[in-house]
């Protein structure tokens, strides 16, 4: 050890040295009031402030870091943005604003409820003390609370994605980027590019330890950033220096994690008898052997069956209902499966060798793997298993976590339904107030559960469940293969994070760190735990095989998706280009009624206001709505969304789509539209007479709930939720009203038509209105298949 390295002292006391402090000691005595619960400003926090005030002041400019937390649902990128805008009103740190990049968090209701603690008491809200701002789509700033404009280069300002790419006219900013909220790549890429463009003085990117899509999204754009996760050896040090007090329920506070006593242990129970287990693990290898490069469209439906088939801890026929209603096509496996067994493979050069010797095993292994859950799925026994054994340990809250919310919903209503044993009716019936089955992407508060039980080994964009806060223990269903997947993903992350603590703490000038232990604890030893052997190939290493035949398998979802780096077979959309005149590219999702494709509704301005006419009757020089920056749901649901969570809304611009559809069915199914609309009425409808303008989506949404439900009986199709349906039903019944003055006020931009509009919606009205573009429309192309992270999108 050299001199330098044996005087060089821990990481906490480094950046929050014993010595008095003016900017970080107000800080460690401010307390924050969310509503009625005070929320100290923690030693985590202090902490974070620190180590971004090194980043501005130690480091170039430019400086770039990422900061890494346990997962859960928090805003701590918010609680950090703030406290640096205040240090910087303090200590004149940046000649430049703070910016905070996110998506969908609510900064004007959360200012308004928000006050301040330290040696005066303030009220965020009430003159705006802070100067909170909210970057518009124009690259002006609104002020977030009150109406006095502060000026910019003061300003704490609110930069959601939502509102697409703005140039913002200030000196170099300090720009903080919520990757919890903002979780696609791409999203994250432009944010950062964003960042740059504006010459920031530091970027600092808040994100969950386990997700390594954000480091390497950050080197791709040519950065190399400072990462700290934030570990037990930190968290140990902070409470032994500072100590901690009771954790706050705000999404504010971090002191939870000043309650963490390491990772949430895990551990693997093993799923499926030896024939099964060979059979899954020879499909890994028939992907791992395939040649490099892009890969072809028919590996899709082997990588699909073999994604939700290893995943599924519920009946097929259940997964093929919840298939059928789900916001997210494709998904179903009866018929990929059927696709499947027809298919021959052909593919040029080294991928016809690899058919020949490959195609055929791997079509084999995908049908046995679907045959035998088709018999008896045998990760819902051992669900059952699992959830016995909770209930004999007395444990509190469960999570099973799916992939995807199709799978969701099998996964329930196998746990409910027919075929269940008496003793798991009995073990139900203890057990049903305490279990929530829900997906990897949805995210609860620190500690919301005991036991977190994963279906299956979580995809690379959700791998940072396995160091999750959201639970106290994580048991995770595994096949043989899985098994071995995950027991070196956990390894390589120990290399990683361990490299980049020892690089970050080395450039701080901090001694070196502790090594950090896995989560995972094994119930047997390796030894007992080998890798199939059908894993074993020449030429590669478990670790290659397992690298490639994850990457084939794992498809993006359209939020969350996979870095574009990654090699995938990837979901794909049919999509018609709509080309509008500031030159980009909105990618319309193709819809099909009686009349063929080109059947989605767009929202077009008229002479007389707006009206929805299907894709295949708007044509060049029409005016109309697309979305300005991230967003992919239509106006109505955004509007929506004035008064109703995001899920809500995601759920309801799928169950409108779905209604569509099921209107179409019965048009189809019936001789006459008069028989349809008799069928319709039979069924419960009040208003069957609006069937075809349901069908074509001229009327968005009928104004009771109850005609949606009548529409799907006469379909003979599930009916969907009802109670959110329900929920929202007050919202749609003013939907139409809402939605002709939202199309003047954005078509117009008349201060007047904005008010008016405001009255409706409430003061979040000209955030809605920023989030959409009028554009005019210059070429409408032909159907064509697209990556699904691009559906609904304007690129």
């Amino acid at each position: 050890m050299t001199q330098v390295a044996a005087n060089r002292i821990p990481l906490t006391s480094l950046l929050l040295p014993e010595t008095s402090d003016a900017g970080l000691d107000g800080l460690a005595f401010s307390t924050f009031i969310d509503g009625a619960v005070s929320v100290p400003v923690s030693s985590v926090d202090q902490l974070l402030v620190a180590f971004s005030r090194h980043l501005i002041c130690k480091f170039p400019a430019g400086g770039m870091a990422v900061v890494q937390l346990p997962r859960a649902r928090h805003r701590i990128a918010v609680t950090l943005a703030i406290c640096m805008h205040l240090l910087r009103l303090k200590e004149g740190l940046l000649a430049g604003p703070v910016v905070l990049a996110a998506l969908d968090v609510d900064m004007t209701e959360q200012l308004r409820t928000l006050r301040m603690r330290n040696y005066s008491s303030i009220a965020l809200s009430r003159d705006n003390p802070l100067s909170a701002q909210r970057l518009t789509r124009s690259g002006e700033l609104a002020p977030l609370v009150g109406s006095t404009p502060g000026t910019t280069n003061s300003s704490f300002i609110y930069f959601s994605t939502r509102v697409g790419n703005p140039q913002l006219r200030c000196n170099p900013p300090l720009v903080v980027i919520d990757a919890t909220s903002i979780t696609n790549p791409n999203s994250r890429a432009r944010m950062l590019a964003w960042a740059s463009n504006h010459s920031a003085a530091a970027t600092v990117v808040v994100g969950d330890i386990g997700d390594e899509s954000i480091v390497q999204t950050v080197t791709a754009a040519g950065h190399a950033p400072l990462i700290l996760p934030v570990t037990n050896a930190e968290v140990a040090a902070l409470v032994y220096d500072r100590g901690r007090q009771d954790p706050a329920s705000s999404p504010l506070s971090s002191m939870w994690l000043l309650w963490q006593e390491g990772f949430p242990p895990l551990s693997i129970h093993r799923a499926g008898d030896a024939e099964l287990n060979a059979a899954i693990a020879a499909a890994f290898a028939c992907l791992a052997t395939r040649p490099d490069g892009s890969m072809p469209p028919a590996l899709d439906y082997p990588s699909k069956l073999l994604n939700a088939g290893t995943r599924l801890a519920a009946r097929v026929l259940d997964y093929r209902r919840a298939c059928a209603m789900a916001n997210r096509p494709g998904e179903g496996p009866e018929p990929l499966r059927r696709m499947l067994k027809r298919l021959d493979f052909s593919g040029p050069g080294h991928w016809r060798a690899w058919g020949v010797a490959r195609w055929g095993e791997l079509k084999v292994a995908v049908e046995t793997l679907w045959r035998q859950l088709d018999e008896c799925n045998p990760k819902l026994s051992l669900l059952w298993d699992m959830l016995d054994r909770a209930d004999r340990s007395g444990v509190g809250q469960i999570l099973i976590r799916c992939h995807s919310k199709a799978a969701a919903v099998a996964t329930k209503a196998s746990l409910i339904g027919e075929g269940r044993t008496e003793a798991q009716i009995a073990l139900w019936e203890r057990v049903d107030a305490r279990v929530e089955v829900t997906t990897f992407a949805t995210r609860y508060p620190p500690g919301y559960a005991e036991i977190q039980i994963l279906t299956g080994n979580p995809p690379p964009w959700h791998f940072s469940l396995l160091f999750s806060a959201e639970a106290s223990a994580t048991w995770l269903l595994a096949y043989d293969a899985e098994r071995a997947t995950l027991r070196r993903q956990l390894r390589r992350w120990q290399d990683n994070i361990g490299a980049w603590r020892r690089t970050t703490f080395q450039a701080l000038g901090a001694s070196e760190p502790a090594s950090v232990a896995s989560p995972l604890r094994e119930e047997e030893p390796e030894s007992a735990t080998s890798d199939p052997p059908e894993l074993r190939l020449p030429g590669l290493s478990i670790l290659d095989v397992i690298n490639r035949a994850g990457a084939a398998m794992d498809s993006p979802s359209i939020i969350g998706a996979a870095p574009c780096s990654w090699q995938s077979s990837g979901t794909t959309r049919t999509c018609v280009p709509v080309k509008v005149d500031d030159g980009r590219t909105w990618w319309v999702p193709d819809e099909e009624d009686g009349d063929g494709g080109l059947a989605t509704p767009v929202l077009v301005v008229t002479a007389a206001g707006q009206k929805y006419l299907p894709l295949r009757e708007v044509s060049v020089g029409d005016v109309i709505i697309v979305p300005a920056g991230e967003g992919t749901e239509s106006v109505h649901a955004r509007l929506v969304a004035v008064s109703h969570t995001n899920d809500e809304v995601a759920s309801l611009d799928a169950i409108l789509e779905q209604f569509r559809n099921a209107a179409r069915k019965v048009l189809r199914a019936s001789q006459t539209q008069r028989a349809a609309i008799a069928a319709v009425h039979d069924a419960g409808a009040r208003a069957a007479g609006q069937l075809s303008l349901w069908a074509s989506g001229r009327t968005i949404a009928p104004r009771s709930p109850g005609d949606i439900a009548a529409v799907f009986r006469a379909a003979q199709q599930p009916v969907p939720d009802l109670e959110l349906l329900n929920s929202v039903a007050g919202t749609l019944r003013n939907l139409h009203r809402s939605l002709g003055r939202f199309v003047t006020a954005l078509a117009s931009g008349r201060p007047d038509a904005v008010e008016q509009l405001r009255r409706l919606v409430g003061d979040s009205a000209q955030e809605l209105l920023d989030e959409f573009v009028a554009a005019t429309v210059t070429e409408v192309g032909s159907p064509t298949k697209v990556s699904a992270n691009l559906v609904g999108r304007l690129r």
